[in-house]
């Protein structure tokens, strides 16, 4: 039976971020992506829950108001989290940084 400390054969187990001169760029391209897909979740559970609130309001301006805002408030915040990813791949393609995504 074999120790894990005596298994041989494996050279680099990862090299993902082992690279000091692309580290940050490679930990800012993982979160963005992380990011972005929770930002879609976020938006997603809003619109449901806005959609919501605006069939139960029975014409109460109050709660239509507030259903609108909060739906607007998702969609600007959907907008804010894509544009900053496309802001970075532009900055990463202009400043030459190496693009993970």
């Amino acid at each position: 039976m074999k120790l894990l400390a005596g298994i041989t054969g494996i050279t680099n187990p990862s090299t993902k971020f082992t690279n000091p001169d692309t580290l940050i760029g490679d930990i800012v391209s993982r979160f963005l992506l992380y990011a972005i897909a929770f930002a879609g979740l976020v938006f997603f559970v809003k619109l449901v829950s806005a959609g919501f609130n605006l069939l139960t309001s029975i014409g109460d301006p109050g709660k239509i108001q507030s259903a609108t805002k909060s739906l607007t408030n998702a969609l600007i915040g959907l907008v804010i989290v894509v544009s900053v990813y496309f802001l970075a791949q532009i900055l990463a393609a202009v400043l030459g940084l190496n693009q993970v995504i």
